[in-house]
């Protein structure tokens, strides 16, 4: 007689045996950017087109500087920030109404864009996003380098009061609202002291510049106001801070292998541009350190040298993979990852906000652009 149980059949000879597929886990924090993207693009779009009907009545001069402004904002881009804004968010308060996280996130692309505009001139790129950066663009529209480049600080400077516009309409708690204002400026107040110490390369440590210039507009500053928005706890503001600076200092050390090992579809500019740009990154600093002799000549021949040839900077960014400068900062982001995700399980903040952040940090190792 029968057991209750069906035995298995066999496959037939021939018959491939079928398995599932096996199932990734979806990223809770990918998740979120995917579906804050079209709402944030859109937002953009209502602002621009609305400042473009203002600019055409001021004349072709005036609107060419926001349509140059409005072209950098809606190409492309992660949206890194808005989605850290809703983590925030989601860290202090389970609220279902994120309208007004999502305006503080599209705000901070504007800021971004401010920025982005104002970097790209400072260091003579041409290139954002695959197209033209603001500067360039504008010098081609009036056949000037230096009006290109005056009406880009300013297309820069329309982008940070179009920011701070948005802020301005928002609801924020009462008790809660300086501290938030407050959190705006330091956020921009540091990225600036760090694009001065970026700009000059003075910095003895360059984690320093990095936890200035970029984990604090990229990460702490969205986070935090994000949780301000939500009612956070001083325990939970405390706790997205020590989270912050080691995230964020990873978050711009991947951005440096991928500016020289990320192909242009990638990241947009050409392969190398961080080192014939002359960047001073920790890579780059392995590199001098581990390079010996022909390898280090050629370091020292493509580094800020614009003009170096194809060639050349291939082989330099071969120099800089098998004298291990890459596995040196590839292990420094290990250990930067594992410092957020203990600040992480130490607790401080919502489950919701938890999960988003380990996300973020999962995407942050595996991004390629």
């Amino acid at each position: 007689p029968r057991s209750g149980k069906q035995s298995a059949r066999a496959p037939h000879a021939g018959q491939a045996s079928q398995s599932k597929p096996k199932t990734l886990p979806i990223n809770p924090f990918v998740a979120l950017l995917g579906s804050l993207k079209r709402d944030v693009e859109r937002r953009l779009e209502e602002i621009f087109e609305a400042e473009l009907e203002r600019a055409r009545g001021l004349g072709s001069d005036t609107s060419e500087m926001v349509l140059a402004c409005r072209d950098l904002c809606l190409r492309g881009g992660k949206r890194l920030r808005p989605g850290l804004v809703l983590a925030g968010f989601r860290a202090a308060s389970a609220s279902s109404n994120t309208q007004q996280a999502i305006e503080v996130g599209v705000a901070l692309e504007l800021v971004q864009a401010y920025f982005l505009i104002h970097d790209d001139w400072m260091d003579r790129d041409p290139v954002r996003r695959g197209g033209p950066s603001v500067h360039a663009q504008l010098g081609r529209r009036f056949r000037s380098e230096h009006l290109g480049a005056a009406s880009a600080i300013l297309a820069g400077d329309f982008a940070v009061a179009l920011a701070q516009r948005l802020v301005a309409a928002l609801k924020i708690p009462p008790r809660a609202q300086a501290e938030f204002l407050t959190a705006f400026a330091n956020m921009q107040v540091d990225a600036i002291l760090g694009q001065q110490l970026d700009l000059l390369s003075r910095s003895a440590d360059p984690e320093v510049t990095y936890s200035l210039k970029t984990a604090s507009y990229t990460v702490q500053g969205p986070l935090l106001l994000g949780a301000l928005l939500g009612g956070a706890r001083p325990g939970t503001l405390q706790a997205l801070r020590e989270f912050s600076t080691p995230a964020g200092v990873a978050f711009q050390l991947r951005d440096d292998l991928l500016g020289v090992f990320g192909t242009p579809e990638e990241t947009g500019k050409p392969a190398g541009n961080d080192l014939t740009a002359g960047k001073r990154t920790p890579l780059v600093l392995a590199g001098f350190r581990r390079a010996k002799g022909k390898g280090h000549r050629l370091l020292k021949r493509v580094h800020g040298n614009p003009q170096a040839t194809p060639a050349d900077v291939a082989r330099a960014i071969d120099v800089l993979e098998k004298c291990g400068a890459r596995a040196v900062v590839e292990s420094r982001i290990t250990e930067l990852e594992a410092e957020a995700r203990a600040v992480l399980q130490a607790g401080g903040m919502r489950r919701a906000g938890q999960e988003l952040l380990s996300g973020a940090v999962t995407a942050l190792a595996a991004r390629r652009n």
